[in-house]
């Protein structure tokens, strides 16, 4: 039986960090950018270490919410710790610019 795909998050100062979780696809897509610009005027990192696979509706989720936080003006969108084959997914689609290092400070 395959991982049931959940979204958690949590706020630190200027820092929202939101953890996928599962298959993120077309049966799981639905809401994730809402869930994502939940919080304005901050940074969002998606955590992407526990996502098993990324679909076409996956990244567009994704792109959309980078797109919503940027016209808001207030924040912005990176991914961090994705996993080799969600790596892959942002390499082949030229999102690998999104990618940045995980803060030890984001574990706090």
């Amino acid at each position: 039986m395959l991982p049931e795909f959940s979204i958690s998050s949590r706020i630190l100062p200027d820092v929202h960090i939101v953890s996928l979780k599962g298959e993120l696809d077309i049966a799981s897509a639905d809401g994730v950018a809402d869930a994502i610009v939940a919080v304005d005027g901050a940074t969002v990192v998606v955590d992407l270490s526990d996502l098993t696979f990324m679909d076409s509706t996956g990244i567009s989720a994704l792109v959309v919410a980078r797109r919503r936080i940027q016209e808001n003006g207030e924040g912005q969108l990176v991914v961090a710790r994705p996993t080799h084959i969600v790596r892959t997914a942002l390499e082949i689609v030229g999102l690998s610019a999104w990618i940045v290092e995980w803060s030890n400070d984001w574990d706090e």
